[in-house]
């Protein structure tokens, strides 16, 4: 049995994600892919577009087998942090070969290198990182130019320029992402392997989209604010043509009737709760919550009478310290209450998986060394006080989630104990 692990958003699915797919089933051989995959709220902050039970489907209709839930603790961290976790729920399971991930480095020799550098933090490099941080940069950035100048030290890449290498390794969101899983491995002593694909089709970042071009998911969520903000009824479906291209087939006709009845989300949607949450907070308690640290506290209490939404407050409390997307996890965290993050998930929580997939999870439940969880409101009343935690939190997340879904559509309420797995043949 050849398994193949692979960690994602799908905020929404789209070509190169079905890329991705096809190149593990066919160039890695795998018998099984595994997603974990972030539930309703992600990386950056934000909700996800769509629930995580319909981007789970679409997952599963376009060639995963078992798709897992990242946790809203993991699935809303840094890149450390949601790495760390999402490795972690791979590696517990104890039957995962290799995890693949896409990279514009497309080689995972450099990332390697580059994971040991930090995860060991030779001297060289600390100085180095200590001089980026009294230039004032934010830390992310000041790691970044510390491991570059770091790794032009060495001399173990051969004939490659090691500048431009560096450059180039450090300056790409999914080979920055890449360094993280195999930190993650490392830490892990862990047996799975990393595999890279080379990202192919629109940068991270770019928000255009070209036909017949795998489009970053940035550039298929721009536009559909921009439809669902010009027609914010189900004629809007019609306008979904210049996606056709661009997402497959079983994602695109999932996307439709999402949006035809209005069952999505947008940073917009967070503008009337968050105000709420930060309401009546005295800074010292908003300094308890992750990613909020004290200057930020502060920042958001001295600016909240200028408060007018969720993507205003965010620009309006940028500083050159600070990015947008960290900015964006503290206020997230603040609402959802998330106080810290997990170094390793303690369980596996089963969105959906394919029945030709069963013999796959006998051998999870055979090797793994976490439970799978299948219905929440049974493992709730036997889980340890910390695996409860991490439950609750996720399940209050999910159902502010779908609180907020509720209020735009009208539909009624479900509870996320009510609600079922996706089951595909």
């Amino acid at each position: 049995m050849n398994v193949t692990g692979i960690i994602a958003e799908y905020n929404p699915f789209h070509l190169g994600h079905l890329h991705q797919i096809t190149y593990v089933r066919e160039k890695l051989n795998s018998d099984y892919i595994i997603v974990a995959m972030s539930g309703d709220f992600v990386q950056r902050g934000t909700p996800a577009l769509l629930s995580k039970y319909t981007r789970a489907e679409a997952a599963l209709l376009c060639g995963a087998d078992l798709v897992l839930e990242l946790p809203v603790q993991v699935s809303s961290a840094s890149a450390e942090f949601f790495a760390g976790g999402a490795v972690s729920l791979l590696n517990g399971l104890g039957v995962v070969d290799q995890l693949c991930f896409g990279s514009e480095e497309g080689t995972v020799e450099g990332m390697q290198l580059a994971a040991r550098i930090l995860n060991e933090e030779p001297q060289g490099f600390r100085d180095l990182l200590k001089n980026s941080l009294k230039q004032g940069m934010s830390f992310p950035a000041a790691r970044s130019q510390a491991l570059g100048r770091y790794l032009c030290t060495l001399h173990s890449l051969g004939e490659k320029n090691l500048s431009a290498f560096s450059d180039t390794l450090l300056s790409s969101p999914n080979n920055i992402l890449g360094i993280e899983y195999c930190r993650a491995l490392l830490r892990l002593h862990s047996s799975i392997k990393p595999a890279t694909l080379k990202r192919e089709g629109s940068g991270y970042h770019d928000l255009a989209l070209k036909n017949n071009q795998a489009p970053s998911a940035s550039a298929v969520r721009a536009f559909l604010s921009e439809q669902s903000g010009r027609t914010p009824s189900s004629d809007s479906v019609k306008d979904f043509s210049a996606l056709e291209n661009m997402l497959p087939a079983a994602s695109l006709q999932l996307l439709k009737n999402a949006f035809s009845r209005q069952e999505f989300l947008t940073e917009n949607d967070l503008d009337l709760i968050l105000h709420y949450c930060l309401t009546g907070q005295t800074s010292e308690e908003l300094s308890k919550y992750a990613d909020v640290s004290p200057d930020l506290a502060a920042r958001i209490i001295n600016c909240l009478n200028d408060y007018r939404g969720f993507c205003q407050f965010t620009e309006l409390l940028k500083t050159k310290e600070l990015t947008h997307t960290r900015i964006q996890r503290a206020l997230l965290h603040i609402l959802l209450q998330i106080r810290e993050t997990p170094k390793e998930l303690s369980f596996g929580r089963v969105l959906g998986f394919r029945k030709s997939a069963s013999p796959l999870l006998k051998e999870i439940k055979k090797r793994g060394t976490i439970p799978l969880v299948t219905k929440p409101s049974s493992s709730a009343k036997t889980f340890t006080a910390d695996k409860k935690k991490l439950l609750d939190t996720n399940t209050a997340a999910s159902n502010i989630y779908e609180s907020l879904i509720c209020h735009k559509t009208g539909r009624a309420f479900v509870h996320e104990y009510q609600k079922q797995m996706i089951l595909i043949p």
